[in-house]
């Protein structure tokens, strides 16, 4: 039974999926989809995202412009990466890398996941594009999902 609660997730934020080359992933998905798309340089990352939205769910196509990172795009990393999906990114390059969550209470999400008997990937939660984030690690979810709250009067650079 799904308890009402004022602390709620409000929609899927984004798929992540990590590419070899951001601007050849939005340029093939615009035109397999017959939509627009953009990438976006975030330079402190070491990371160039394409952004894509195909049927109001936003993907992030996450390219390392590092070339140590991007050689193994999850070995080493510290991020939700210990799962079978990432051996196909370790594997081949690319592939989905995780589902993000938007929620209006990160705080409550996170302790409402551990109350599940779930881990939080980070002690602290991380700055993330317009807010907050942090991740459940995936041995506990099955899959690595992060959540993210916004945080008022900051934009979101790949808006």
């Amino acid at each position: 039974m799904t308890k009402k609660s004022k602390h709620k997730l409000t929609r899927v934020h984004h798929i992540g999926v990590t590419v070899r080359d951001a601007q050849k992933a939005v340029d093939e998905w615009a035109e397999a989809f017959g939509i627009e798309g953009r990438v976006v340089d975030i330079p402190e990352n070491n990371l160039r995202i394409g952004v894509v939205e195909v049927v109001g769910v936003t993907f992030f196509l996450n390219e390392y412009t590092d070339p140590d990172r991007k050689a193994k795009a999850s070995e080493g990393l510290d991020l939700p990466v210990h799962f079978s999906g990432h051996d196909v990114v370790n594997a081949f390059g690319e592939g989905i890398s995780h589902i993000s969550f938007e929620t209006t209470d990160l705080d409550y999400m996170m302790k409402q996941a551990e109350d599940a008997g779930m881990r939080a990937k980070f002690d602290v939660h991380r700055d993330a594009l317009e807010g907050v984030c942090n991740f459940i690690e995936p041995d506990d979810a099955r899959i690595p999902i992060e959540f993210m709250q916004a945080v008022e009067g900051r934009e979101n650079p790949l808006a």
